[in-house]
Order: C-alpha cells, then structure tokens, then sequence
C-alpha cells in the first residue's frame, strides 16, 4: 500500500512540476514578446496598405537590354514623415551611374501619366546609384515628406535614368501612395 501511495506522489509531484514549466515557459514567451515590441526599433509603416511598396523595376519599351530593379519604399512609423528607398539594379551597364526618378499624379485612379520626373537622393540631394563591373549597383535613398500633408494620395511611379544621357532604362508600374506619421 505504502508504495503505491508514493506512486501517486511522485506522478502528482510530476504533474505540477510539467505545469509549473509550461507557465514558466508561457510567461518567459509573452515577457519576450513584450519586450520586443518595446525595443525601440522602427516599425515600418502601418497595416493599411499604400503606406510601404514594393516598386518592380523593369527595361522601358523598346530596350535592347536586360535590366531589372527594385525598390522597397518604406515608412516607419513615428513622428517623422521620411521615406526611405532601398534600390537596387542588376543586369545594367558596368561600372556606370544612374539615377532614381519619381513622378507623382494627384489623380488617383491607377493611371500614372506624370512626367514631372523628380530625382531621388539623400533628401534634396540627388545621389547616383553606381553599378559594379557586373552591372549591379545599389543605394540607400530617402525623401522628407514633411510639406505634403498627413492623407495625401496619389499615383507614383519611378523610373531609372543613365546619368550621362538622362535615359530611361528602367521603370515601373504605377503604384498608390498615402503620406502617413
């Protein structure tokens, strides 16, 4: 009899021990979690879409060259109203510059028709995307929003320009956008 009593003990002694681990387990988890989303760390851009894009840069028409592109326009979300654009070419001509460009349309029906082409940069600064020698190239671009009210939409597009020419090599389709803080 005494042993089966300290049967029932030890799988009972057991049993909270396995529960007393997996709330520990659980709490160590959620205190993660938590502390995580309290890192300070930039959050990019809220839910809603229209606030973070994944521009496709493809050859314009005509091209007789290959060439893509890409980038992930981003907006964290705090106080400022910076957008940051990652970009990066491929396939283009080696060690060769070239510039990002945006036209905006306030009309906001999927339509881009703006050729009101601005270059991108280091804020105002424009700043040249420079390949490789095997016709790679990136920068790290951004755009103070700040005089564009909260809520604005539009239509935007982007295309890439050869710095010597001013030609199209690249460009994208045409995506929306809303300012967000």
């Amino acid at each position: 009899m005494h042993a089966s009593f300290r049967s029932l003990r030890l799988v009972s002694a057991l049993g909270s021990a396995v529960a007393l681990l997996t709330t520990l387990a659980t709490l160590t988890a959620v205190t993660a979690v938590a502390a995580n989303a309290d890192s300070g760390a930039p959050s990019w851009g809220p839910a809603t879409p229209n606030f973070n894009l994944q521009v496709i840069l493809r050859p314009v028409a005509g091209a007789t060259d290959g060439g893509f592109g890409l980038v992930k326009f981003r907006q964290p979300k705090d106080g400022e109203t910076i957008v940051y654009l990652d970009v990066w070419v491929r396939d283009l001509a080696p060690n060769h510059s070239y510039l990002l460009q945006r036209a905006v349309d306030k009309n906001v029906n999927d339509d881009c028709v703006s050729t009101a082409w601005l270059t991108l940069g280091q804020g105002l600064a424009p700043q040249a995307i420079t390949t490789d020698g095997t016709g790679t190239g990136r920068a790290n671009l951004f755009r103070d929003l700040a005089s564009i009210p909260l809520g604005t939409e539009f239509d935007i597009h982007f295309r890439v320009v050869d710095t010597t020419t001013l030609t199209g090599v690249l460009v994208s389709a045409c995506y929306q956008y809303r300012v967000s803080q």
